[in-house]
This record gives structure tokens, sequence and C-alpha cells, in this order.
């Protein structure tokens, strides 16, 4: 295996230990989102409230890390391939 294709397998072990934790971050926000939307769920569905608005928020911030954990996941197998066609 060349140097390359080493320091690419390590920079894709390295991005996906990173998209791992983006990943608990995103777990822990639906949660929390599920969570809420439970309890907001028990008042009312058609009942506007200051809930709902934060209900709302959390699903905003919720889709974020989502979207980071898919990208770094995907830049890691880019990286993983890479370095299986260089060596």
């Amino acid at each position: 295996m060349t140097a390359d294709a080493e320091q690419l397998r390590q920079d894709g072990h390295h991005i996906e230990k990173w998209s791992l934790g983006w990943l608990l971050l995103s777990l822990a926000m639906w949660a929390w989102f599920g969570y809420r939307f439970l309890v907001d769920d028990d008042r009312g569905r058609f009942e506007s409230t200051e809930d709902s608005r934060a209900l709302v928020g959390i699903l905003a911030l919720a889709v974020i890390p989502t979207i980071i954990t898919t990208a770094t996941l995907v830049y890691a197998r880019v990286l993983f391939r890479l370095a299986r066609r260089t060596s």
C-alpha cells in the first residue's frame, strides 16, 4: 500500500469517527423531538401554543446534525474508495 493510500485510509477512519459523534448527537435530538411531540400531542393536535413553535424549532435543529452525519459518512466512504483505487 502506498503512502497516499494509507493516508487516505487514516483520514477515512478519522472522518468516520466524527460521523459517529454526529450520529449520536442526531439521535439524541430526534429523541428529544419525539418526546416533545408525544407530550405536545396529548394536549390536542390543532391547538396552537408556544410549545408547538418550540417543537418546530427542535425539528429544524434535529435535521442539521442528520445532514452533517450523512455528509461525513459519504465523505468517509469516498476516502475509502480512493484509498482502494490508489493502492
